[in-house]
């Protein structure tokens, strides 16, 4: 009975330490689950994202930080290697989409070193795809849903996704679609973007 009882108290003290590890050790590499810029922005998630918003620049190919519309930094990207001919249509065209988007994932185990995934594609694509017939009305439908709701959009319809910023950008290189930076840039952008973060990609 005492031996029973022993490996009993062991085991309780086991899984308190595992508990107690794993609150002082919080390394997960997600930020808050918090809305992006769809029907929650204007309830008011600027406190989660910390008035921190992205603008991506396809004509000189430079990444803005803001924070509270003062600038953080300033940095070189890659985009994708189409991108010159117009915006984001299909999967595979190779553009980076141009639009108002928002970070909905955060990976830290990239192979592209850290990733921001945005919300692409957003409502006006979702709606150019369905008028030319190159979406479902139910994937219209649920693209518009996920981005009314402040969530990642289903990045497996015709319309490609999983477009993210991301590290590992090579000088003078090109992306099948997404934002490159060099790492250390990247590092800066990961401490600073929480989930919902606005992000702009324009001219």
């Amino acid at each position: 009975m005492m031996k029973w009882i022993g490996k009993r108290y062991r085991c309780l003290i086991s899984a308190a330490l595992v508990i107690v590890l794993a609150v002082s050790f919080q390394v997960t590499g997600y930020a808050e689950p918090v809305s992006g810029p769809g029907a929650n922005i204007t309830s008011g998630n600027s406190d989660s994202t910390n008035n921190v918003t992205i603008y991506v620049s396809k004509r000189t190919k430079m990444l803005s930080l803001k924070q509270n519309g003062v600038l953080i930094a300033e940095y070189p990207v890659s985009l994708g290697a189409s991108s010159a001919e117009g915006n984001k249509k299909v999967e595979g065209d190779m553009r980076t989409p141009s639009g108002e988007f928002y970070v909905c994932t955060r990976n830290d185990k990239s192979i592209a070193y850290l990733a921001l995934g945005l919300s692409y594609p957003g409502i006006k694509d979702a709606e150019r795809g369905y008028a030319d017939g190159i979406i479902t009305e139910a994937q219209r439908d649920e693209i518009i849903k996920a981005n009314l709701a402040g969530q990642q959009p289903p990045w497996d319809t015709p319309l490609g996704g999983a477009i993210e910023i991301h590290g590992c950008r090579v000088p003078d290189g090109t992306t099948h679609g997404c934002v490159a930076v060099d790492n250390s840039n990247m590092d800066v952008l990961w401490s600073y973007c929480n989930l919902g973060v606005p992000v702009t990609i324009g001219p």
